[in-house]
């Protein structure tokens, strides 16, 4: 009997020694995973705290460089790096596809905002009045992009509203054939027309008449960022120089004798675009007195010469930039982090100043 004993006994101690092992071995295969699991955690916050870093340090360098070097010498700084970007359309940016920055790399990305037409210098803030350039402007390139006509009309007046301000003396909501202000307010998900400049091009999302394949056909050539509407031959795409040139064939203001963007052709603006994008392989640096010089070769009856000076940048030197700084740490697949920026160059030649005017991490 209690040989019996002892063997049942030492059996069920058996079975309890396993039970605990197996209750051991599971919490210690746990503690591993969930271990593991917290070291890549700490690792993902780890890179991708540095790859924000990264991308922020990014646009320092950017805006340091455009505060101590002229536009023409941008160019330069980014050819030890990567290229200028152009194409058959005359786009111009700088990019700088790889930059090693410590344990990990950058990428950065610089546009001029005024190689694009200002959408904020169609209504003066200060008189409420339109200005008949830009609005030209706006209408051709919308046509040479292929837009409705309708739908561009829409946008256009809808644009005009929300812009300009209850200024006394001068008409609020001024043109009937754009939304209003009761507009908005009626709708299903009701909000306030803006009434004053846009913050953000991507605003005009919010105005009747855009919709995502209007706003995606012209995001690229538009822009919200310049003080004033004049455009810098230096770096616009084809079809903006394009645009301006036509636009320039009218005088600003309502009531004061002009011509019309008609008496310009499509292939006379054509010519002038080519010429100018061909002069930048010589001189970076496009002002008005080089555009009137092509303007002239290229057909001295037209008569625009006035309103060039209207449009175009007089220096060829501009002081909005958009930056696009990207931030990678890691090989295959490394975590990256992008700084999306907006800075403003001012001040005389001996003491430049570079402002961040715009900053959206993602």
């Amino acid at each position: 009997m209690n040989l019996k004993k002892s063997r049942s006994e030492k059996g069920i101690v058996l079975i309890i020694v396993l039970i605990v092992i197996a209750i051991l071995t599971t919490l210690v295969v746990d503690l591993m995973y969930f271990t593991h699991i917290d070291i890549e955690i700490s690792s993902n916050t780890r890179d991708e705290l540095k790859s924000r870093y990264i991308a922020k340090s990014g646009v320092y360098v950017i805006a340091g460089t455009l505060k101590n070097e002229p536009l023409e010498n941008i160019t330069a700084f980014a050819s030890n790096f990567g290229d200028q970007v152009g194409d058959s359309k005359g786009y111009w940016t700088i990019q700088i596809p790889f930059l090693p920055f410590g344990d990990g790399s950058l990428s950065i990305k610089v546009i001029d905002e005024r190689s694009k037409i200002n959408l904020n210098a169609l209504v003066n803030q200060t008189t409420n009045d339109v200005d008949r350039q830009v609005h030209a402007e706006l209408t051709e390139l919308f046509r040479m992009l292929g837009v409705d006509n309708g739908k561009s009309s829409l946008f256009i007046a809808s644009l005009t509203n929300w812009l300009d301000r209850p200024i006394s003396g001068s008409r609020n909501d001024q043109n009937p054939a754009g939304a209003n202000g009761d507009f908005y307010a009626g709708l299903e998900n009701p909000y306030q027309i803006k009434d004053g400049p846009l913050d953000s091009l991507e605003e005009i999302r919010q105005i009747h008449g855009m919709d995502d394949e209007f706003f995606n056909s012209i995001k690229d050539y538009v822009t919200v960022y310049p003080a004033d509407k004049k455009i810098n031959f230096s770096t616009a795409p084809k079809i903006v120089i394009k645009a301006a040139v036509k636009g320039s064939a009218v005088s600003a203001k309502q009531g004061q004798e002009s011509a019309s963007p008609e008496d310009v052709r499509d292939d006379i603006t054509e010519l002038i675009a080519e010429a100018v994008i061909e002069a930048r392989k010589d001189d970076p640096l496009v002002g008005i007195k080089k555009v009137r010089e092509i303007v002239k070769a290229i057909d001295p009856n037209l008569r625009i010469n006035a309103g060039l000076s209207g449009v175009v940048l007089g220096t060829g030197k501009s002081d909005v930039f958009s930056l696009t700084s990207i931030g990678s740490i890691g090989g295959e697949a490394p975590t990256s982090k992008a700084v999306n920026a907006v800075v403003r160059k001012s001040g005389s030649i001996n003491s430049q100043r570079v402002n961040i005017i715009s900053w959206k991490e993602q």
